[in-house]
């Protein structure tokens, strides 16, 4: 298992740490703010962040050592997944009174952003090399 191959399998376990991480913060602050409802709603917007974030990471574990139109093609490809996830979703919950709006919203940005941040971390702090050494 090469470098990269170790890098993108770190990014998607730190990621799926992380959104377990705030789907149990999110118990607590969603039973506090808006008691079941809030919990739920909470804990969907972790789901949705989760699904959005792990589909990338997912298709660049299962591409990263394919040719390169094939490795965009599963990149592109999860991202209209993440996509068609967060606007389904959008859609579906739009018409729920018994939702609370905030809590989703918060704590789908958070989660969002989180596996952006852990992206980055992760990627920035790889060995990958720009060349391979050994090709002429």
């Amino acid at each position: 298992m090469n470098e990269e191959s170790l890098t993108y399998r770190k990014a998607l376990r730190v990621t799926t740490i992380g959104v377990v991480g705030l789907a149990l913060i999110a118990i607590p602050v969603g039973l506090l703010v808006g008691g079941g409802v809030g919990l739920m709603s909470a804990e969907v917007g972790v789901v949705i962040a989760a699904l959005a974030g792990l589909t990338t990471q997912a298709a660049m574990v299962l591409a990263h050592d394919k040719p390169a139109q094939t490795m965009a093609a599963y990149v592109g490809g999860s991202w209209l997944l993440k996509m068609l996830i967060i606007i389904v979703a959008l859609l579906v919950l739009q018409g729920v009174d018994s939702f609370h709006k905030g809590l989703f919203a918060g704590f789908m940005m958070v989660g969002v952003v989180g596996t952006l941040a852990i992206d980055f971390w992760v990627v920035r702090s790889a060995r990958i090399p720009y060349v391979d050494p050994g090709s002429k």
